[in-house]
């Protein structure tokens, strides 16, 4: 599927409000919309917010990053998350190449956790070549476990 992946602008918030509120993930960690709602605010105010766009410029999905996120000195994806319908589709692996881009620029390293329900993201962060570096056990749920995944630029 062809998309145009850009800056994020506040009048995508409901889209990807939808996208999330759609996602195991927040079903086990987001207490309720207007947590997830506030989540989101903040990041496009951060401008952490990146938006994966259809031909029509309709938001399927976002990712959201910190350049110095992860030990204060490397990309970090902080949330990813792609509307329901056009899951399957490649889209994250775009937006997460997207991310690469802009991270492998200044950084030789990039940084996500994946947690441990989510077996197919984890399939996929391994075959673009993500590497579990470490396991935190109980971080944001008592009994879930968040792997720490990197990613070295190759030369």
């Amino acid at each position: 599927m062809e998309i145009t992946i850009v800056q994020g602008e506040i009048k995508y918030l409901d889209d990807c409000l939808e996208a999330l509120m759609n996602s195991e993930l927040a079903s086990i960690y987001i207490p309720d919309e207007k947590v997830a709602r506030n989540h989101l605010i903040e990041a496009f105010e951060r401008k952490e917010m990146y938006l994966a766009l259809d031909r029509e410029g309709k938001c399927i999905g976002y990712i959201t990053f910190v350049l110095n996120g992860m030990f204060y000195n490397f990309p970090y994806v902080c949330n990813i998350s792609v509307k329901e319908n056009f899951r399957m589709q490649g889209i994250g692996k775009r937006l997460l190449e997207f991310f690469e881009d802009i991270g492998f620029i200044h950084f030789d390293k990039v940084f996500l956790l994946v947690n441990s329900f989510n077996k197919r993201a984890k399939k996929l962060y391994e075959s673009i070549g993500y590497k579990q570096v470490g396991v935190i056990d109980d971080l944001y749920k008592d009994g879930i476990s968040e792997y720490m995944m990197m990613k070295v630029k190759s030369s």
